[in-house]
């Protein structure tokens, strides 16, 4: 570059490289001879800009903050400012290349080569001093929020940043959340993937030869109430979540069971609350009652505890124990019941929207349903030697359909038992309020089917005028008036008592069709595990009896006329009854015969079932062997 002025005459028009990407050029006064002229001077608009060093921001800028004529020096020229590029704080003018494009000569080898410079920061120090005193920028976790007045930022004292969930993620965070619905899966789950429900006009047209898949299996309104209150069973929420004791006793996982998380008064006097729990003794779910702050004096108070653990009834909910604990803060008195799981109690099931569940319609049919079992809960609590009490419909539950049972049997009993006043009442009178409770029950949840007319009416008043038989009507008149004994009671509801059971006896013969076709189930099963355990294992890829001319090479073919055919046009074919049927007649060791034919089509095979089966198992004793 000693040559100056005469071999680079025609450099001089060409900007130089080094001002369009570092700003300055290092050669400009030691013989480069590229063009080093301002683009903004050759515009005519001069902008004059000293390096200043930035400053931290220690303050939010507010509406009232005004501008220097120094901080900004482009207004003062009459430049627009423009957007500022990703690469750097500043815009850098740069000059179109099609301006000089004629002026641009041939390609000369005695150019010179370019020569970039070495660090950036080493550049603009020479431009401004107190470039190392220019603080680093840290992100902090929350950039919204406004920094207080007069206080400097401290990378160490920042909270910690916690990106959040993704655009494309459809959860939502558990933070937005309420505490018990934490653990509920988002997303709906499908309990149909492997046997639909086939469209209506093909199950009305059916040949009686043909069957879907769905015939396969168990029904699916059957089994996807299953699978939720497996779901249901399986629920749990954390301690530190709930703020709920890690155990109580032998009992632990403990997960609110009401829908709104609350504690009520309005039945036994005492703050109550219903749990999930499962045993340390038995691993079993369990249904935990609690009542808060209940003074219990001596263990004289827990005396009918024996009688109702003894109670075996199809409509009351069993107790198991019953104790006092102070594992939640306080005196609380604590009882065990069975747990149903995904039941309701009256109200939530009649009157009220839980979730996409729509609330039952009352029928007649359904009140003389619930009024037999009922009956039967009272019967067999009174043989007993105890009382009901308590007719609440919040603590009647609702366990299947057309299916209820008493809950929080023998709270009163306890509670009475630890007052200072002791029993008012005699054993026959509270037996009498146990049938006048039913019957005022009954009346209630029969209400709903007239208008809101009848609801403050009394039951002499309200009674004629409910839109149900006189039958109904004459027995919740002798109910609600102490008019009938039990054995008279079940005498005059004694046809609506063999309509009852004749439905749960063909509710029963319906389960039992359902699970024989599901009790042989297993035996695939074993089969699909026998023909994994066999075939495509490593150590036998050299072995003879699995070649072409091998005595197990019929098991190979075998697996994929089961689950390895095409179609016509090389797609795979899954049907799920023609797999089924192989594996059926497999296991029972059939004498058809099949064709086998291999995946190059070079070598096939006719063979029979019984034949492949004595294979499988003779393989697999080997295997064990």
């Amino acid at each position: 570059m000693s040559n100056g002025g005469t071999q680079y005459e025609w450099a001089k028009t060409i900007p130089c490289r080094n001002i369009k990407i570092h700003g300055f050029c290092k050669w400009e006064k030691k013989g480069c001879s590229f063009n080093h002229d301002d683009p903004s001077k050759k515009n005519g608009s001069e902008v004059k800009s000293t390096p200043q060093a930035v400053k931290p921001i220690s303050e939010p800028m507010s509406a009232s903050t005004t501008l220097s004529s120094d901080s900004f020096s482009g207004a003062k020229a009459g430049v627009t400012p423009s957007k500022p590029s990703i690469l750097g704080s500043s815009p850098l003018a740069v000059q179109s290349d099609t301006a000089d494009s004629g002026a641009r000569k041939k390609f000369n080898i005695d150019t010179p080569s370019f020569t970039p410079t070495g660090s950036l920061v080493n550049k603009f120090a020479d431009l401004s001093s107190k470039l190392d005193d220019i603080p680093s920028f840290s992100p902090s976790a929350n950039v919204a929020a406004p920094a207080s007045a007069g206080v400097p930022f401290d990378p160490q004292s920042a909270p910690i940043f916690t990106p959040g969930m993704p655009i494309g993620d459809p959860t939502h965070s558990a933070a937005e959340q309420e505490p018990f619905y934490q653990q509920t899966n988002p997303f709906p789950i499908n309990y149909h993937l492997y046997a639909g429900q086939p469209p209506p006009h093909i199950q009305h047209h059916l040949k009686p030869h043909e069957r879907t898949v769905a015939d396969l299996f168990i029904p699916n309104d059957l089994r996807e109430e299953i699978q939720k209150k497996n779901e249901e069973s399986l629920r749990t929420i954390s301690a530190t979540q709930s703020g709920l004791p890690i155990h109580v006793n032998q009992y632990h996982s403990l997960c609110p069971i009401d829908q709104k998380f609350e504690t009520s008064a309005k039945s036994f006097g005492y703050m109550s609350s219903v749990y999930k729990v499962m045993s340390n003794l038995d691993g079993k779910l369990y249904t935990m009652r609690r009542l808060e702050n209940v003074p219990i004096s001596s263990e004289s108070c827990f005396r009918s505890v024996n009688k109702w653990r003894s109670l075996n009834c199809a409509n009351v909910v069993k107790l198991y124990e019953v104790m006092t604990t102070r594992a939640f803060g306080d005196n609380s008195l604590i009882l065990i019941y069975d747990y149903y799981p995904m039941s309701r109690n009256l109200l939530e099931a009649h009157f009220f929207k839980i979730g996409e569940k729509d609330p039952e319609l009352i029928t007649e049919p359904l009140l003389w349903n619930y009024l037999v079992q009922l009956t039967n809960a009272v019967s067999e609590v009174h043989k007993a030697g105890l009382a009901v009490r308590v007719f609440d419909p919040t603590k009647i539950i609702v366990t299947n359909k057309g299916r209820i049972r008493l809950s929080a049997c023998g709270v009163y009993d306890i509670l009475e038992a630890s007052s200072k006043e002791g029993p008012t009442e005699s054993f026959k009178e509270l037996q009498a309020r146990d049938i006048q409770g039913m019957g005022i029950l009954i009346y209630d949840l029969a209400k709903s089917l007239v208008f809101a007319k009848v609801q403050n009416l009394s039951a002499e008043e309200g009674i004629p005028k409910l839109t149900v038989s006189d039958k109904l009507k004459d027995v919740l008149k002798k109910l609600i008036g102490n008019e009938v004994s039990l054995d008279q009671l079940q005498q005059l509801i004694a046809p609506e008592i063999l309509s009852v059971m004749n439905g749960v006896q063909d509710s029963a013969d319906y389960m039992e069709a359902c699970l024989s076709r599901e009790v042989e189930n297993a035996r695939l099963v074993r089969l699909f595990a026998k023909l994994d355990f066999i075939c495509d294992r490593p150590e036998f890829v050299k072995d003879g009896s699995w070649s072409e001319t091998g005595e197990r090479y019929p098991i190979k073919l075998f697996r994929d006329y089961v689950f390895h055919q095409v179609d016509e046009n090389g797609k795979p074919v899954l049907d799920l009854t023609h797999a089924i049927n192989c594996l059926n007649k497999l296991d029972a060791g059939s004498k058809e015969t099949i064709l086998l034919v291999s995946p190059d089509e070079m070598s096939c095979l006719i063979v029979s079932y019984e034949t492949l089966k004595e294979l499988v198992e003779k393989s697999f004793r080997q295997l064990r062997s």
